[in-house]
């Protein structure tokens, strides 16, 4: 499978390849499955399976990219996207509704910022164009502490627009601890709403292969009055069982949803993450 994305990816690569471009380059494309089980309170079972596939042309004039999402995330809320949760389950019948395909481009934008372009389809009738943009910088501020500010846009026909922003602050504690401070706010056009989040999370690396994420947040939202919509307290347990492209990951977490007159939800979510193509290392700090 590894194989055949590759090739994949290198032929289109080959074919849309700049004559004069000769230089050597690695193909970072790969395709990542994600597959969920989560059990909720009173024996409640939900199982979510997520695709994402990145062809990347290295040799193009603009390094161009095609991608596939059964599952784009953009509407889903901060909260759930944080907390690694599906917004819908994930059937046969739902990917085909969900799934969309796109060309993206990667390019600097000045001397320090970062962006992304992709403009696609989501694959049902009638057809749902869209278009998405992101941009990041990552920012040294001293030997200790970091950042990562992301600012996104999207549209998609049927769905309107949406922006959110995103800053998140490292600080290393030592040579296996990272602290994180996450603070984001998304407004989405229909609804004119701000959905608004602070999280707070202790990276813990174990070995070469395993790491902690212990994690507490809230999220809330400004409509039709600003209120605090749920907590959560979490962590994660993540180990590559195999090279570097199949991980496990163990999650228990508590929640606290104003639906459910902030009554705790205990929660444990079990995944399996593999990739084919070039996978990028997951067990962090």
């Amino acid at each position: 499978m590894s194989e055949a994305v590759t090739f994949s990816a290198e032929g289109i690569d080959n074919y849309l390849r700049r004559e004069d471009d000769t230089t050597p380059a690695v193909n970072a494309s790969y395709v990542r499955v994600q597959l969920r089980e989560r059990f909720e309170k009173y024996g409640a079972r939900v199982f979510e399976a997520d695709i994402k596939a990145k062809l990347k042309l290295p040799h193009t004039r603009k390094r161009l990219r095609i991608t596939f999402d059964s599952d784009p995330d953009e509407f889903d809320s901060l909260s759930d996207r944080r907390r690694d949760q599906n917004a819908r389950p994930n059937s046969i019948t739902t990917a085909k509704q969900t799934s969309v395909i796109g060309l993206g481009l990667d390019d600097e934008v000045g001397r320090h910022w970062r962006s992304n372009f992709n403009l696609g389809m989501q694959l049902k009738l009638p057809l749902n164009p869209f278009y998405r943009a992101s941009f990041y910088r990552d920012i040294e501020l001293n030997p200790l502490w970091s950042s990562h500010l992301k600012q996104s846009f999207a549209y998609f026909h049927t769905n309107g627009g949406q922006a959110e922003s995103v800053a998140n602050l490292y600080r290393t504690l030592s040579k296996n601890l990272l602290f994180q401070t996450s603070t984001a706010a998304k407004y989405t056009d229909r609804g004119s709403n701000w959905e608004l989040l602070q999280s707070l999370s202790l990276h813990q690396r174990l070995s070469r292969d395993s790491a902690f994420e212990h994690q507490i947040g809230a999220s809330g939202d400004s409509q039709p009055e600003l209120k605090s919509t749920d907590f959560w307290v979490r962590t994660g347990l993540r180990h590559r069982l195999y090279k570097s492209w199949l991980y496990g990951k163990v999650v228990p977490e508590l929640f606290f949803q104003r639906s459910n007159h902030f009554r705790m939800e205990p929660i444990l979510l079990f995944e399996i993450e593999v990739y084919f193509g070039k996978a990028p290392d997951l067990i962090g700090p």
